[in-house]
């Protein structure tokens, strides 16, 4: 008899499913890689989780949450089976606080549904990865997710206020905002990638929404020039909320399929905006900025003087992913974080690694916060090109660590990238990881094998 027979006179019938279609929907992420559940639980409530995390546990059965699938290293595939606790269901906005700001949310809410509910009370949740129409609040707090806005706003663990979770026994647990207990202990669940506990309700801080916002585009002449921009606006009171940064190669997949004009000899873009809820405040930086473009080395620049004229420069950013999977058949999206000090010599390093492996790679990125999306483009059925791509990879991270930076910014290590951590931590410093991870789930029975493997103890 399978084990999910018991668990249906535990659940409502409707929310557990077996079906091989089911399975082949939540075998894997926005990766490669591929597992096969034995079961797919979707619950809708924090009981149904209760229940479904304590079978599990007198099973010694893996149990892997998983909130809409846009990951990017690995993290919500079932490599050893067992059963996938699908959130999309649980996608309440539980309350909105408008006077304490703060909004109650279940882990499948979509960010941006929430970013828009909370817009109509005036009020602004700034994490914003660029998934953030599919990205649930849950998948986010796993991969402490930044996003455009975070080289002002900062990420998404500055705005957790509470967490409800459960252990891999089946209790729950309440910090912060929920309880008397204060929330540090507990926030070591942001950013473990779905491996310690089960997170089924948030409190969220919210911030008053900008009204005014100025957008610009500047032009640059090479990838370097536009790094010395982004240093210098660094070392100013401007305080931009978005500064991306975009290469010649992104804008040349661009403007294949875009109808988006550039400055003769336009090599790469920055991409920035400033917000205020004072005018006089924005028109002061926005008056330093312009100021500052125009004793520096650049091409030229662009100020939107309509909402019109701000879609059609963030068009460019949208158009990026889609355009690139135009261009080539398949692509290693990797993304690193880095001093923004060392973008010149990271950037070298990565078109010297590309031209040794002849492989196209694409930059672009989260410029303010030394977040940067590395592109590999190839073919995975040319074997030499998927080999290549494998080693580029390897050549990129072990330049990221040496120049102080880390293998990851926001993708999370996941699958993907669990072969590389020891390119950044040293063998006691994982070491220290597994014992955390032990200790929050002895039985290794929560998202078993991601970021690294933990052996059981007999």
């Amino acid at each position: 008899m399978p084990f999910w027979d018991k668990l249906e006179d535990l659940l409502p019938p409707d929310i557990i499913s077996s079906s091989q279609e089911e399975k082949y929907v939540y075998r894997t992420d926005s990766t490669k890689y591929k597992g096969e559940p034995d079961l797919v639980v979707n619950v809708t409530n924090q009981k149904e989780v209760l229940i479904t995390v304590n079978f599990a546990a007198k099973n010694e059965i893996p149990i892997i949450p998983r909130g809409a699938g846009s990951g990017m290293s690995g993290g919500a595939v079932p490599v050893k089976g067992g059963i996938v606790l699908n959130f999309e269901k649980m996608n309440k906005i539980l309350k909105i606080d408008k006077r304490n700001r703060i909004a109650y949310v279940q882990p499948g809410v979509v960010v941006s549904e929430l970013q828009e509910k909370v817009k109509e009370m005036g009020l602004y949740y700034p994490p914003d990865p660029s998934s953030n129409k599919v990205a649930t609040i849950g998948g986010t707090i796993a991969e402490n997710a930044g996003g455009l806005h975070c080289v002002r706003y900062g990420v998404t663990s500055r705005y957790v206020k509470g967490l409800k979770f459960v252990d891999s026994t089946g209790y729950l647990y309440s910090y912060g905002i929920f309880s008397n207990k204060s929330l540090p202990g507990a926030s070591i669940l942001i950013g473990s990638e779905g491996t310690l506990g089960i997170i089924t309700e948030i409190a969220l801080e919210l911030l008053d929404e900008p009204i005014l916002k100025d957008t610009f585009i500047s032009y640059h002449s090479s990838f370097m020039d536009a790094v010395d921009t982004v240093i210098k606006i660094k070392q100013t009171n401007i305080d931009p909320s978005v500064m991306e940064i975009i290469d010649n190669n992104a804008l040349n997949a661009v403007t294949q399929f875009k109808d988006i004009s550039l400055l003769e000899d336009t090599d790469t873009v920055l991409i920035i905006q400033l917000d205020s809820n004072l005018l006089p405040d924005l028109l002061y930086r926005s008056s330093e900025l312009e100021n500052l473009f125009k004793k520096l080395k650049i091409l030229g620049y662009k100020k939107a003087e309509s909402n019109d004229e701000a879609e059609s420069i963030w068009d460019v950013r949208r158009a990026i992913s889609s355009s690139i999977k135009r261009i080539s058949p398949n692509k290693l999206n990797e993304d690193i974080s880095i001093p923004v000090s060392e973008f010149p010599r990271i950037t070298d390093l990565v078109r010297n690694i590309g031209e040794k492996y002849g492989l196209r790679i694409v930059i672009y990125g989260h410029a303010g916060d030394g977040n940067l999306h590395i592109n590999i483009l190839y073919d995975k059925d040319d074997k030499s090109e998927v080999d290549n791509t494998r080693f580029a990879a390897e050549e990129i991270f072990k330049s990221t660590v040496q120049l102080g930076g880390s293998i990851t910014g926001e993708h999370g290590i996941g699958l993907s990238k669990k072969t590389f951590l020891s390119l950044q931590y040293s063998k006691d410093e994982i070491g220290f990881m597994k014992k955390l991870k032990k200790a929050f789930d002895p039985d290794l029975i929560i998202n078993p094998d991601k970021i690294f493997n933990v052996q059981r103890e007999n």
